[in-house]
């Protein structure tokens, strides 16, 4: 009996074509989406960490005794690979939640079917055995075409990620073979796992739904569902409800996942609350277009499961994207916030050639008689000796004292003092991370020297002021040179901080430093980290809401092959073709606009518990929004959707044109 439903899967999918077309093309594009990022995540692990040999190294023991040597110059591709690990985890959520709703929409789009199919005797496994033959039936191709695609998208993604900037070094595409399984297998995975639930459904079809004439009208909130749908949301507002108290780091993955819970939520419980809703927003339509009005709400109303449906690409893709925007921008808004709330300094000097000041440059800019104080931190990477492990940390060669004078510095623990050898100076986050504290004992190492024990002396609070260590002087001789200064005028020349600027850039020489008002410096620095994030965000959403559009497309098109007869059955009662069009039109649009309603919600939940776990020095967080980006996105769903909608009632109305005449012969 095997054979025969296997059978029976692969002929259903030939003649529900048009309904299965939207799951090939979903699948198909998320395994594309998902060999892409991996294939591009396998070209950073192809770069060698240390493409230079004979770099300074510095051997450490951990606390148990174990020897570590790590070495200076060594690439770090954190960053990319982060990037594209959260690109990777974008793209697969997005392919889960439209596979998964996918696969649902068309068993409830062929309950009658599946009815029929009990009424001559077939039992409830064999449907279910027939669903999952329907699903590898298409997965399959699918997967072979997505990986097609991901093999001529790869070289191009990878070159598109050079052109960023975003690596430090210019990748290469590797080899394709381990991506493209990883991508196939996925995507059957995916496959399967959004069928496995519809499959279950379709198994418990009655005999008796071969009669009935309404598809979608009944049980669309299952027992299942339900209770899915309630424990996302209370995943959802658990994580939000702990972020605010989880400190900065902790905090983005509890603001990113706990949005997304509340996103699946919403949808997985939308049969129960969208139609009330929906019939709400479609009251003006029954003023202002009583017929085509009318037909829409009452459509959205008892076509609940084709409603929540075409909610649910919406408000997924928007959801994700603006959980993920809001979050990143919204850190740099507040890093950016902090840092101009704690400097002091009226001036800010960097080189006007190279990539830092010379000590004669800083030892000028400290001889002028307006200048009160100048901190030059000497940044430097160095070694760390953990109980278990060691790893790098940054690292500067700064006097605290002076450091808190430019800048707004709070002392933890132990005392603000110039450092004496053997000691150093730690930042809050580091020592609430690895558990310092004043008196502590650190090992450190800088690259080509010995290992040093220091004692750490004060634990400061100053954002990004305080690197996770201060070392002192004596270090200095292992450390590049300041790559800028602060400079903090005395009294009297605060209030002209714009000519002093100028007069010290001429007397120091403008072909060695650049010397400008802290105002502006703060600025042009929030230009160029702008800029970096929208190659951050692009890289993290474009691919995945070109995905979204797509499936919403494809959503609307399995739902559009169902409706002939509702279609003809309007036309045949009078209701003219414009009127048919325009409640279409209608029908999206709601759709549409409760899906962005209820993503700015979700979003909004999000972005507020977020806000509250980042400090600002004497204030609030800013919250940052990408309304430019959010916007073309929704109006691109709404235009895909109208699109859509619009092409595929005129194809059903020429149907139903060709009936009507039939009938009146």
């Amino acid at each position: 009996m095997g054979a025969v439903m296997w059978r029976i899967s692969l002929a259903s999918v030939r003649h529900y074509w048009a309904l299965f077309a939207g799951t090939f093309v979903a699948l198909a594009l998320g395994v594309a989406l998902i060999g892409t990022s991996a294939s591009a995540l396998a070209a950073t692990w192809a770069v060698p960490a240390s493409p230079r040999a004979g770099n300074p190294s510095v051997t450490l023991e951990d606390g148990t005794g174990a020897a570590h040597t790590l070495s200076s110059g060594d690439l770090d591709l954190g960053g990319v690979q982060s990037v594209l690990a959260m690109a990777g985890v974008v793209s697969a959520f997005v392919t889960v939640f439209v596979i998964t709703g996918t696969c649902a929409f068309g068993i409830a789009l062929r309950r009658r079917d599946m009815g029929l199919l009990r009424m001559v005797g077939a039992g409830g496994p064999q449907v279910r055995r027939m669903v999952l033959g329907e699903s590898l039936a298409v997965a399959m191709p699918a997967a072979l075409a997505g990986c097609a695609v991901a093999v001529v998208a790869a070289p191009v993604a990878v070159e598109a990620l050079n052109g960023t900037g975003l690596s430090p070094v210019d990748l290469r595409p590797g080899p394709l073979l381990r991506p493209l399984v990883f991508a196939a297998v996925c995507g059957l995975f995916m496959a399967v796992l959004g069928t496995l639930a519809a499959s279950r459904r379709a198994a418990r079809v009655r005999p008796t739904e071969a009669l009935r004439e309404a598809d979608l009208d009944a049980r669309t909130m299952t027992a299942g569902r339900g209770v899915t749908g309630v424990l996302t949301l209370v995943t959802g507002a658990v994580m939000l409800a702990l972020a605010p108290g989880a400190g900065a780091e902790a905090a983005t993955p509890l603001a990113l996942f706990g949005t997304m819970s509340l996103a699946v939520a919403a949808t997985l419980l939308g049969p129960a609350y969208l139609p009330p809703l929906l019939r709400l927003m479609a009251l003006p339509l029954r003023w202002a277009d009583p017929v085509a009005g009318r037909l829409a709400a009452e459509s959205v109303r008892t076509s609940r499961r084709r409603t929540a449906s075409l909610v649910g690409p919406v408000l997924a893709i928007l959801a994700v994207v603006g959980a993920f925007t809001t979050v990143l921008s919204t850190t740099g808004a507040a890093t950016e916030a902090d840092d101009r709330a704690r400097t002091v300094a009226q001036l800010v000097v960097e080189p006007s050639r190279g990539d830092s000041l010379s000590a004669d440059d800083v030892r000028a800019l400290r001889a002028d008689p307006r200048v009160a104080a100048v901190s030059a931190p000497a940044e430097l990477e160095v070694a760390v000796a953990g109980p278990d492990s060691v790893w790098k940390e940054q690292a500067a060669v700064a006097d605290p004292a002076t450091l808190a004078r430019t800048h707004r510095i709070s002392v933890v623990d132990g005392s603000l003092a110039p450092l004496r050898p053997g000691t150093v100076a730690v930042s809050r986050e580091f020592a609430d991370w690895y558990g310092y504290h004043a008196g502590s004992t650190v090992t450190y190492g800088v690259f080509g020297g010995r290992p040093v024990k220091a004692r750490v002396a004060a634990v400061l609070e100053g954002g990004s002021a305080v690197p996770p260590l201060l070392l002192p002087d004596g270090a200095r001789s292992a450390a590049a040179a300041p790559a800028r200064a602060a400079v903090l005028l005395d009294v009297k020349s605060a209030g002209s901080a714009r000519a002093v600027a100028a007069d010290l850039t001429a007397r120091v020489g403008a072909d060695r430093v650049e010397v400008v008002p802290s105002a502006r410096w703060f600025g042009e620095a929030a230009t160029d980290q702008d800029r970096l994030n929208r190659l951050v965000l692009g890289v993290l959403t474009v691919p995945a809401s070109l995905y979204a559009l797509i499936a919403v497309a494809g959503t609307l098109v399995m739902s559009y092959s169902r409706r002939g007869a509702e279609i003809a059955g309007m036309r045949m009662l009078g209701v003219s073709a414009g009127q048919v069009r325009r409640m279409a039109l209608w029908e999206t649009l709601s759709t549409s606009a409760l899906g962005v309603v209820i993503a700015a919600g979700v979003v909004a939940v999000g972005a507020r518990a977020y806000r509250g776990a980042l400090t600002v020095f004497g204030g609030e967080a800013p919250l940052e929004v990408e309304w430019g980006m959010l916007s073309a996105l929704t109006a691109a769903c709404v235009l895909a959707g109208v699109g859509v909608s619009l092409a595929a009632t005129g194809r059903l109305l020429r149907q139903a044109g060709v009936t009507l005449v039939a009938s009146r012969r």
